[in-house]
């Protein structure tokens, strides 16, 4: 196998948060101002403010930063510095014996690194060493000053990985963690000798001429189109991201609010308080909300028809389709919870090949396989969806799990990566 090269003079640690900033932030937790509400525990308007009390009650009082930080130190959290400057933030643990195919694990939003803590001793214990970067814009990653996209983070992962002394490896993904490693697999298929996704990345559902999609696609198509709908965040996010971050940057419990409302709606299995209020912290104590939102709102036009030839998101929630029916059965009818299917399939034309509004949207010649959730955003998407875009050799529909699968199911994750991996 690949073996690493030491970095050690061209890397630094991460050096701990300041006293000062978590006292800060402590003060501000102490003088927040709480909404006038007449029934706190209602549901139905947001995130219950109830729960939000007793969350920012254990920020306050009882969660451990320190110990985030301890965490991270041990799965061999460390500064680099990219060719252009910025200060990318990684985690490298490295298995006792690499006898498996080393694994990069890419990210989404609103996560961070933080969403493998738990699968890396799992990767790492099956003989893999594993690279985890934290997107830049993100947490303790510098954020770039040129624009923003999935294919820029690519070339950072790409050197990253050959600095790293890696020439082939695996890529995973979930969420724009997805679209990064689909990307980084399009520009180097050289390197990237497998990829592996919890999720089709969300723009190839506007890449699909709904007329040709079959009706097993039309309902997922469908599904996610209603699910965009009702996404407050994705609007702000792409049309009006340096509004929200005013309000998210300045009150701690506004962040965490908008942040654990996410983390609870799009799982099936509660995730851990202290699991949310790490990535709260992460993104108050490096003021990183708003760099984070760069992937939605860059490139300018990315997400409107001009880009796309074809109905955006925004557009469609126009159409006012009350028939559509927002689930997940119809749209993984052929795939029962729990169903591997292991041949490869030949995929369909996808259109155009190469780049459209800052997105990928050809075919993907590196074997893939996926790992997919029930209780994913708009559910599982069929596996001819999957093949316009990649080559499938891997599908597998999990009995179990949302959005934060790494999270919520790091078992199930970790036995489907290392089986679509062995022998690689």
């Amino acid at each position: 196998m690949t073996t690493s090269t030491d970095l050690t003079t061209r890397t630094s640690s991460v050096p701990p948060v300041p006293q000062t900033a978590l006292d800060e932030l402590h003060g501000r937790l102490d003088a927040v101002r709480w909404p006038r509400v007449v029934d706190e525990s209602a549901a139905g308007h947001g995130f219950p403010m109830a729960t939000t009390r007793r969350l920012a009650g254990h920020w306050r009082t009882s969660f451990d930063w320190r110990g985030v930080e301890a965490e991270l130190d041990r799965l061999g959290q460390q500064l680099v510095t990219v060719p252009d400057g910025r200060q990318l933030h990684f985690m490298h643990a490295k298995a006792a014996s690499a006898t498996g195919m080393p694994v990069l694990l890419v990210h989404g939003w609103p996560d961070s690194s933080l969403r493998f803590t738990k699968l890396i001793p799992l990767l790492t214990a099956a003989g893999h060493d594993v690279v985890v970067p934290t997107i830049p814009g993100y947490g303790f990653s510098d954020q770039p000053t040129a624009e923003m996209s999935p294919a820029l983070v690519a070339e950072d992962l790409s050197w990253l990985m050959t600095e790293l002394g890696y020439a082939r490896y695996a890529a995973h993904g979930g969420d724009w963690g997805s679209a990064i490693a689909t990307a980084l697999a399009t520009a180097h298929p050289e390197s990237v000798a497998a990829l592996h996704l919890t999720d089709v990345p969300w723009d190839k559902t506007f890449s699909v001429d709904r007329e040709q999609a079959s009706p097993v696609e039309q309902v997922y198509l469908d599904a996610a189109t209603k699910w965009g709908e009702g996404q407050t965040y994705l609007l702000a996010n792409t049309t009006n991201p340096d509004t929200i971050a005013v309000a998210l940057s300045d009150s701690p419990v506004g962040l965490l609010a908008w942040i654990a409302e996410m983390y609870q709606d799009w799982s099936e299995d509660p995730i851990s308080d202290d699991d949310v209020l790490a990535l709260v912290s992460l993104l108050w104590l490096t003021n990183s909300v708003r760099s984070s939102m760069r992937l939605y709102s860059e490139p300018a036009g990315a997400w409107d028809e001009d880009a796309w030839g074809e109905e955006s998101w925004a557009d469609s929630a126009d159409r006012g389709d009350g028939d559509t029916e927002w689930g997940n059965a119809d749209a993984a009818e052929s795939a029962e919870a729990g169903e591997v299917s292991g041949d490869t399939g030949e995929g369909s034309e996808s259109g155009e090949s190469g780049w459209q509004g800052g997105w990928h949207v050809g075919q993907v010649e590196v074997p893939t396989g996926f790992a997919l959730f029930p209780k994913d955003l708009a559910g599982v998407p069929p596996r001819e969806f999957a093949e316009r875009f990649f080559a499938v050799e891997r599908f597998t529909v999990m009995p179990r799990g949302g959005h934060f699968a790494a999270l919520e199911q790091p078992d199930l994750l970790a036995e489907d990566l290392i089986a679509f991996l062995a022998g690689r």
